[in-house]
C-alpha cells in the first residue's frame, strides 16, 4: 500500500470513528478555515505547529481548491487530491511532511491544511473547542511552514 493510500486510509478511518464516537449531530454551526501565516524557515518538509495541545494528531495538506469545510467532504477526498501527509514522533516535534511519492515534500505556495485529533475518545465533532479535524491555508515556503494553532478553525459541520 503506497504512503498516500495509507494515510488516506487512515484519515478516512480516523474521521469514522470519531464521527462514530462523537455521536454527530446535523445542523451543527461552525466550519470554515483560516487564513494562516508561516512559509521559510528550517528544513523541507517540516510543518511546526506553535500552541499545539499535547494530544495524538495528523496532518494533510491541499492545495487550496478542495472544498474541506465538512467532515462529509474531508473524509470523502479522493486520495490523489493529498500533497502531504505527515505525524510527529514526539509533543512538540514539528510534522515530517511525506508526498504521494514518500519523499520529503517540498512544495511552494499556500495550501491548505486539515489537522486530525487521532484521540477519538477525546473528541466531539459539533464542538468547536474540541472537533475531530481543523483546518487552516499556510503558506510553505520548500514543504516548510511554522503556524500557530489558533489559525485553524474548526471543522464542525458533518
Amino acid at each position: 500500500m503506497t504512503n498516500r493510500k495509507l494515510f488516506s486510509a487512515m484519515l478516512a478511518i480516523v474521521l469514522a470513528l470519531g464521527m462514530a464516537v462523537a455521536g454527530c449531530s446535523k445542523g451543527a454551526k461552525g466550519g470554515g478555515n483560516a487564513e494562516a501565516g508561516g512559509g521559510g524557515g528550517g528544513m523541507p518538509g517540516l510543518l511546526k505547529i506553535t500552541g499545539l495541545p499535547e494530544q495524538n494528531w495528523s496532518v494533510a495538506v491541499f492545495g487550496t481548491n478542495i472544498d474541506l469545510s465538512t467532515i462529509t467532504n474531508i473524509s470523502s477526498i479522493a486520495e490523489t487530491s493529498i500533497e502531504a501527509f505527515g505525524t510527529r514522533f514526539s509533543f512538540g516535534d514539528p510534522f515530517s511532511l511525506t508526498s504521494y511519492a514518500g519523499s520529503l515534500w517540498t512544495g511552494t505556495g499556500k495550501r491548505q491544511v486539515v489537522l486530525v485529533n487521532q484521540d477519538h475518545d477525546k473528541v466531539n465533532i459539533t464542538d468547536k473547542n474540541n472537533p475531530l479535524a481543523r483546518t487552516a491555508t499556510v503558506n510553505f515556503s520548500n514543504g516548510s511552514a511554522t503556524v500557530n494553532f489558533s489559525s485553524f478553525t474548526a471543522v464542525t459541520k458533518n
